[in-house]
């Protein structure tokens, strides 16, 4: 079982050269957490995640997941607006380094890296490196499951 057969095809994605406000309007309308970002080729040059995101335009929000005993008012974080700079950053600025696996690869060697690398989801590339998918640990999981054969 390879992973090119339990992938999602359908996949946005988001382009180096977009904004923070582009990939937070993404995310938003299509209720997702990972955006591949991909060059003018469609090669796969980084992963942009709302984690990420709320990085950016939620400083302490880190802070606050780690050790949130300090803030009185939760609500401050609720209420905050993006600055116009911050929306105006490039994802390039932001992004993480690409972690991906190959259609090729079999179902438990992808999960194990979604697993190792505490992700959700995970985009699917070529040989040439471009993105033609996006695994997710619950396509993986389901799939091995089942060729249990319950």
């Amino acid at each position: 079982m390879i992973v090119q057969n339990f992938m999602k095809k359908r996949v946005f994605f988001i382009h180096i050269d977009e904004t923070v406000a582009s990939a937070a309007k993404l995310m938003q309308e299509h209720h997702i957490g990972t955006l591949p970002v991909v060059d003018d080729n469609n090669k796969l040059i980084g992963i942009l995640t709302l984690h990420s995101l709320l990085r950016i335009v939620l400083p302490d929000f880190i802070e606050f997941v780690v050790n949130f005993s300090f803030i009185n008012n939760l609500g401050a974080f609720e209420t905050r607006i993006p600055s116009e700079a911050e929306l105006d950053i490039h994802i390039k600025e932001i992004m993480e380094k690409p972690i991906f696996v190959q259609e090729d690869w079999s179902l438990v060697h992808a999960a194990a890296i979604l697993h190792n690398e505490e992700m959700n989801d995970i985009p699917v590339v070529d040989s040439s490196r471009r993105l033609v998918g996006l695994a997710s640990h619950v396509d993986l999981g389901t799939a091995i499951i089942r060729s249990w054969n319950l």
